[in-house]
């Protein structure tokens, strides 16, 4: 009799449920939208595959919303008698809503250029709140005045009709005791994401029912990865492969027959057999903003237009045809190039513990030997903690957007600086250099999105795309290198120094879901009074730059990197590239690529009949396991001397 009582006066055990099951209609709502969207991405997935999608999805859109709307609702339901108290108890679960779905649509929006959800970014972009406020009231201004106008009709609505009154009465206590127990019962079960023993479901759990990235994509959602990966700065994954055996193997890959190591607790450190000395040679190094080989003509033999100085240096350096970035973020590209270190899934991002580990100091090694080092980004000081970082690793100075002077009557306001001021900025450090050499790093950022306009010459392109848009700012990003490149010969330093043009990442370009596609990056060196034209076709990486840079500068001090020498073109057959992708990983070879969830391989790119996949499946599986247990274990490197 009890029961019945409480289902026909309590609204409150109605409203919980409705609330609910809003919100799982809320979630996947976004992923038919996500599907709709983004079509091509999901065009291989079977009927099967896509309602699997919907049907598991609905096991991490239930995590979170019993993280997080299922304490409010716990709360909603206790005996207490003030409308005030119940009122504030449904506001809050609506303005939680409302946070999800302004989540929810960033994801929509962010997830065409990497093809996942946001996982580690939301560490980044953490430390730079004044990029996601600008990106907030500029680009996502509608969607964010929707949401502001629904809460306030939520809120006007509770408070107008809202009317409760709760009387206790001991002889309704246990059905009371109960619905708490259901809510209590609701929280931990849905968090954990299954009835079974073990951890409650996190993202590597996707590939229990997810065959591709593609099916895992449709079955996860942005709020979910979000918070797996920010709460612990990493994706809780791990591969089952021997960590003895992985190191071996790793070491026969990396380590030159001209090397040794010093020191057996450290495996992958390294230095040259017989002394040298320090080369009289300059290092200016060029991180470009998601450049993509797609859209520079040199690389492409597409006619765009919009690269010719950057054509020229193809055609008169060291151009690596078949280099490949380490990430699809621009903190992967900033810890590969100058430091060597792969962000492999399953450790703290750089930046937010994984600098604990004793890495190789590369400009710290440089500056030791005499050479002044300095690294400059074209946005604030404070973006992706890459200044903060940079001097970690030795450079001795660090300059942000704060320290440039504005140089040009430009039109808009580039929420990430404008390559022109910066390439100056770092050839004003080149110049003001008191030791013999210098080493310096500019990080550019003018083909970031949002585009801005630069100057009126450069409005090549009229259309209103995004492929029109990031044109435009390349074409003024090439014209700024030129710039760049005209100063350093007219001030007498360009002859001694090797420029070294690399992107970050890859932004754009063809719609597919090949590795080769996503993490191909143009890589030139150009120095053409040291190094000869030509062009490279083996397989490079942007974690082989510190080997090459070193072994160019004529150091021996002991180092370590997951790369080698990339001129060095002994056994070019055997060199591959490590990429992580989210919670996957992949290996990039001559012959062929594969994906990999460190469980089982989800796709092969079969490019000749040499390709052996279960030997490429053993160099990755080794290259993870030895990158995760050695930077985990801190034997990556030794500060020691």
């Amino acid at each position: 009799m009890w029961i019945k009582k409480i289902k026909r006066s309590d609204f409150r055990v109605k409203l919980s449920v409705g609330i609910v099951l809003f919100a799982l209609l809320m979630f996947s709502a976004f992923r038919l939208a996500l599907f709709l969207t983004h079509r091509a991405t999901f065009d291989a997935l079977t009927g099967a595959q896509i309602a699997s999608a919907f049907l598991n999805g609905l096991r991490f859109d239930l995590a979170v919303i019993a993280l997080f709307i299922g304490p409010v609702i716990l709360l909603f339901n206790l005996p207490v008698n003030s409308v005030r108290y119940v009122k504030a108890c449904v506001l809050f679960m609506a303005l939680e809503l409302m946070v999800m779905a302004g989540f929810l649509t960033a994801d929509l929006i962010y997830f065409p250029y990497v093809k996942r959800h946001i996982a580690e970014e939301i560490l980044q972009v953490s430390a730079d709140w004044g990029y996601v406020i600008s990106y907030m009231f500029t680009q996502a201004l509608l969607p964010l005045l929707l949401l502001l106008v629904l809460f306030a009709a939520v809120a006007v609505l509770v408070h107008k009709l809202f009317k409760y009154r709760y009387e206790f009465d001991p002889y309704y206590l246990k059905g009371e005791l109960i619905k708490l127990l259901v809510c209590v019962l609701f929280i931990v079960l849905g968090i954990r994401g299954h009835l079974g023993l073990g951890k409650p479901i996190g993202i590597a759990d996707v590939y229990q029912w997810a065959s591709s990235p593609a099916a895992a994509a449709l079955t996860l959602n942005g709020v979910f990865t979000a918070y797996q990966v920010g709460r612990k700065g990493a994706v809780d994954i791990q591969s089952q492969y021997p960590a003895d055996l992985a190191i071996a193997n790793t070491r026969k890959l990396l380590i030159a027959p001209d090397e040794v190591v010093p020191d057996e607790k450290y495996p992958l450190m390294r230095r040259p057999a017989a002394p040298r000395q320090p080369r009289d040679i300059n290092f200016y190094i060029v991180l470009l903003e998601g450049w993509h080989p797609y859209y520079v003509d040199a690389l492409s033999g597409n006619h765009f237009g919009v690269t010719p100085v950057f054509d020229e240096i193809v055609k008169n350096g060291v151009n690596f045809t078949n280099a490949y970035a380490v990430g699809l973020r621009s903190i992967f590209g900033f810890a590969g190039v100058l430091a060597g270190v792969p962000l492999v899934p399953g450790l703290p991002m750089f930046g937010y513990g994984l600098e604990l580990t004793s890495f190789f100091r590369f400009p710290g090694a440089l500056a030791d030997a005499g050479w002044n080092t300095f690294f400059a980004q074209t946005s604030s000081r404070d973006s992706y903690r890459l200044c903060a970082l940079a001097s970690y690793l030795g450079a001795q100075g660090s300059y942000g957007n704060e320290d440039m002077k504005e140089l040009l009557p430009y039109i808009d306001k580039a929420p990430f600086g404008y390559d022109y001021d910066g390439l100056m900025f770092g050839a004003e450090q080149a110049e003001k250099r008191t030791a013999r050499n210098f080493m310096g790093l500019v990080f550019t950022g003018i083909t970031h999105a949002p585009f801005a306009r630069t100057l009126p010459q450069f409005d090549k392109y009229q259309g209103t795309t995004w492929d029109d848009g990031f044109k435009n700012t390349l074409y003024f990003a090439d014209w700024s290198i030129g710039e760049l490149l005209k100063r350093a010969k007219e001030e007498g330093w360009f002859d001694n120094t090797v420029f070294v043009f690399v992107a970050d990442h890859t932004s754009g370009g063809p719609d597919s879901d090949s590795l080769y596609n996503k993490f191909r990056i143009p890589l030139v060196f150009y120095a053409p009074k040291i190094l000869k034209p030509r062009t490279v076709d083996y397989v490079v990486s942007q974690m082989d730059i510190v080997p090459t840079l070193y072994n160019m500068a004529g150091l021996d001090v002991p180092y370590t990197a997951l790369g080698r020498d990339m001129l060095d073109d002994r056994d070019a057959d055997s060199r591959v590239a490590l990429v992580s992708e989210g919670v996957n990983i992949g290996l990039i070879t001559k012959d062929g690529a594969i994906r990999h969830t460190r469980k089982e391989i989800l796709s092969e790119e079969k490019l000749s009949d040499n390709f052996d996949v279960q030997k490429a499946e053993d160099i990755l599986l080794s290259l993870d396991k030895a990158a995760y247990t050695l930077l985990k274990n801190n034997t990556w490197y030794s500060d020691e001397p």
